[in-house]
């Protein structure tokens, strides 16, 4: 087998792996929901909710973005086979990650009282605030363990540690808030992230290395890329709420509230749903592409295999989800909500392309190109803004969604024009008839949908999700060397394996 085709099966198999992961967190994440719903009612989800935002708001810019900028250094060191680099590397992420996480509790105690009432009106929770600091520096520290897996591809681990986590949530709850009603609120959230902070670290633990001491002042100077690249990527994610924001208080001053909730229902879908192959994609991507961020053919070998898979994995998801999506937008929410279709459907295009244009962008990250991403960032926001609303003015949410594929467009531009001017790095000619066979499919899906004559719709339907399965079926094993009833055989052979040994 050769170098080329076993990392397709690398990338396949992480790719499952998380995919089973982000499925098993949604569904503890549903059933969790619907224990509060039933236990708490309304305003108990609704607390629970302005609590969990508050803490991820001030865990996203406490924590300074080292979560993510570490993988590349842990992930680097790790492939250089050098210990001492290794252990280095380690112990100076473990101690940024201490300074965040008390930074993160100091900020959130000191802002309780104003938290308190800018959340509820008044300072009934500031006590509440104060014991959610806890959350807050866990929070961190749990974060760092798992940057630390990534990083090393401690997949098995990573995966075990998620699971874990999100299994202890859910049980928790219960007993909390059957007994004590929402005064179990605040408890049951400290424990959930003592959890998975303990899981986390049972994992890290295993991890041999020296642990090395510091000074302040080095601490300070070789901590500093780490840091500015976490920075950058803080500020990313803050601009992304910022913007996300800016749109939702513009379509409520203009449509009504009912507007902005067909909006987040669409957005939730193509973000959560969707976002569960795209997420399970780059927890393997990102260090793989950081350990060889200084060989750009490696890095263009890596981008077009990840792009393949990811393009490959969606394509009959996608076929499937828009010709049953009247059917799935009613199942997970209500008939009410069927305009959400008008968004859905050209936002689905959108995500096709953010599969590439995302394994670009994460090359900037692994070359440390702070500054490139951070002003392409604003840029690509300032510049969207506006079409947002223009088009959101002229075709509702239809416009939302072509303005969501026409932003996913312009960040492939970007990211494409930047990686072939400054590394010669591209996408091969296979994977832009592969976007636009998709693209082609897709959109005969939506006209086939439209049929009036039920029974041609369907049998027209079926057809076209067959063909979707039969050319992802070809197109893997034919480029990949991966037979999917092989692959799925042998874990089921591993499986009985292990429970016979």
């Amino acid at each position: 087998m050769t170098p080329g085709q076993n990392s397709y099966k690398s990338i396949f198999k992480s790719t499952f792996l998380f995919s089973f992961v982000r499925v098993f967190q949604i569904i503890a994440g549903i059933l969790r929901n619907k224990v509060i719903a039933i236990l708490l009612g309304p305003e108990g989800l609704g607390i629970i909710g302005i609590l969990s935002n508050s803490v991820s708001l001030i865990q996203s810019g406490a924590g300074l973005g080292i979560s993510q900028s570490a993988v590349r250094d842990i992930s680097e060191a790790n492939n250089s086979k050098d210990k001492d680099r290794f252990s280095r590397i380690i112990s100076l992420t473990n101690k940024v990650i201490l300074f965040t996480c008390l930074l993160g509790i100091i900020i959130t105690i000191t802002l309780s009282p104003l938290l308190s009432k800018w959340t509820f009106g008044d300072n009934s929770y500031t006590i509440a605030y104060i014991w959610m600091a806890l959350v807050v520096g866990l929070n961190i520290l749990t974060e760092g363990q798992l940057a630390i897996l990534k990083g090393m591809r401690q997949l098995r681990a990573l995966a075990k540690a998620s699971m874990i986590g999100s299994v202890v949530g859910l049980v928790t709850a219960v007993p909390m808030y059957y007994f004590f009603g929402k005064a179990g609120i605040v408890p049951s959230l400290i424990i959930t992230a003592f959890s998975a902070v303990f899981f986390s670290n049972y994992f890290v633990r295993k991890i041999k290395y020296d642990k090395t001491n510091f000074t302040l002042t080095e601490v300070k100077k070789e901590a500093s890329p780490m840091v500015k690249m976490g920075f950058a990527l803080m500020l990313v994610g803050f601009l992304g709420l910022l913007f996300d924001l800016v749109i939702a208080a513009y379509i409520r001053s203009h449509g009504g509230l009912d507007v902005v909730g067909y909006y987040r229902a669409g957005t939730t879908i193509i973000s959560s749903y969707f976002g569960i192959v795209l997420t399970a994609m780059t927890v393997d991507y990102y260090p793989r592409i950081s350990a060889v961020h200084w060989d750009n053919h490696k890095l263009q070998e890596e981008l077009n295999r990840q792009s393949e898979v990811g393009l490959i994995l969606i394509f009959p998801i996608a076929v499937l989800f828009v010709f049953l999506s009247p059917i799935i937008i009613q199942i997970l929410y209500s008939k009410e909500f069927i305009q959400t279709i008008a968004y859905t459907d050209y936002a689905i295009l959108g995500t096709i392309v953010i599969v590439c244009s995302n394994s670009m962008g994460m090359i900037l990250l692994a070359k440390q190109e702070a500054k490139i991403f951070t002003i392409y960032s604003i840029v690509n926001n300032v510049l969207f803004i506006p079409m947002y609303f223009l088009f959101y003015n002229f075709y509702g949410l239809l416009g939302l969604g072509m303005s969501y594929l026409l932003n996913t467009l312009f960040q492939l531009f970007i990211n494409g024009t930047i990686i072939h001017f400054k590394y010669k790095i591209e996408l091969e000619k296979k994977l832009k008839i592969l976007i636009a066979v998709i693209f082609i499919t897709v959109l005969i899906t939506i006209f086939i949908r439209k049929i009036e004559i039920l029974s041609l719709r369907y049998i027209l339907g079926i057809l076209l999700f067959l063909f979707t399965c039969a050319y992802s079926y070809y197109f893997m094993k034919k480029t990949m060397n991966i037979n999917i009833w092989e692959y799925l055989k042998n874990i089921q052979n591993e499986k009985n394996n292990k429970k016979n040994t």
